[in-house]
């Protein structure tokens, strides 16, 4: 069975994502800069308050995705409550005879499954990112005190932390590729395909080849870390772009 085209449940979560990210990253970014490291040469993520700040932003933007998601499929399952699951299939043939090419790409069980998919990927992986980063947060942390211990310049730290920094990412990275590429695959849609790839291979080739850049933003010294550019880029735009993709390609998601 097909549900209305115009509800856009799949897109419109991921839109919500995106903007839910964005925020993010924004109080994040406030947060640092409000309780910046006095020690040039110490990660942010050694600082206690910006640690707190962290947990709270990363608890408060779980339960606004979870929010958006189970809402989502609430409705969804609403909409197609109305006809009974045995019903569904003559209705769908019934509706694409009606519909002709003006039927929706997926039906309602489809778009169901992507937004679990997709749900369970910015939800559940999200969490396993959250407490990877508190392991890697102790790693960093034994670092230092191990730095101070030796005879090894700031310089040498910072280039170690800035060449394991990636790690941090690679696993929400490859789950949200993974999202977009079984959604590439559900519709069939090559450039989806195409351009999920491409994301591995810069990110691989970041993480393997490129150290990281300092630019100054009023006045805030800030290490730019190529892992962490291209992962913030497609959990914000990257998602944003692939939501208003579908809902111009594909009728009714």
């Amino acid at each position: 069975m097909y549900v209305n085209k115009k509800a856009h449940y799949l897109s419109n979560s991921l839109f919500w994502a995106a903007g839910i990210h964005c925020l993010a990253n924004a109080a994040l970014f406030v947060v640092r800069r409000v309780a910046q490291n006095d020690i040039a040469s110490q990660p942010d993520m050694v600082n206690t308050t910006i640690l707190a700040g962290q947990i709270a932003v990363a608890a408060i933007q779980v339960i606004l995705i979870a929010f958006v998601f189970i809402g989502a499929f609430d409705k969804l399952k609403s909409a197609l409550s109305v006809v009974e699951e045995s019903d569904r299939l003559k209705m769908a043939v019934l509706q694409q005879e009606a519909m002709g090419n003006k039927i929706p790409a997926l039906t309602g069980d489809s778009i169901g499954k992507l937004l679990e998919l997709w749900g369970a990927i910015l939800i559940a992986v999200r969490m396993v990112y959250d407490i990877c980063s508190l392991v890697y947060r102790r790693f960093i942390t034994d670092l230092i005190d191990y730095s101070g211990s030796i005879s090894s310049s700031g310089e040498e730290f910072v280039a170690l932390y800035n060449n394991t920094h990636g790690f941090k990412y690679i696993g929400l990275l490859i789950a949200l590729l993974l999202g977009s590429l079984m959604t590439g695959i559900f519709l069939n849609d090559k450039m989806i395909k195409v351009i999920t790839l491409i994301l591995l291979t810069f990110f691989l080739l970041s993480f393997v080849l490129l150290g990281m850049h300092t630019v100054t933003v009023a006045g805030y010294s800030v290490g730019i870390v190529w892992t962490s550019v291209i992962f913030h880029l497609v959990e914000t735009v990257g998602l944003f772009i692939l939501g208003l993709y579908l809902r111009k390609k594909y009728i009714g998601l």
